[in-house]
């Protein structure tokens, strides 16, 4: 009869009661469930960085685009000869200015209009 050699790879059968598997399996279950919970948690932050980052990136390219026409409106006689007339109160030769003293004639209730504050 040939002797069997023990090896270090084979394992001796342990019996385990099925209480006791069941509690294994129910700590298993449990600790996958809390790291799914703390993976979906740090998921939602990620996504609400993103969203956060594309709402940003969507006014900054809005802002570019409103920069780039008014750049090409500033390149434009009319918006030149408007502005030094607006701001700086430049006339064109011949042109008569005309200041008005006391507005609140011009207007009923002696209440000027709402201002447009648009640029």
């Amino acid at each position: 009869m040939a002797r069997r050699r023990w090896a270090w790879y084979r394992l001796k059968r342990v019996r385990i009661s099925t209480p006791l598997f069941l509690a294994m399996l129910m700590v298993v279950v449990f600790v996958g469930w809390r790291l799914l919970m703390v993976q979906q948690s740090g998921l939602e932050a990620l996504h609400a960085t993103v969203v956060q980052a594309n709402e940003m990136y969507t006014r900054e390219q809005d802002a570019l685009i409103e920069l780039a026409q008014r750049l090409e409106l500033s390149k434009t006689e009319e918006f030149i000869a408007n502005e030094a007339r607006t701001k700086h109160g430049f006339l064109v030769p011949g042109e008569i200015r005309y200041v008005v003293i006391n507005p609140e004639v011009l207007w009923d209730n002696y209440t000027p209009p709402p201002a447009d504050d648009t640029p």
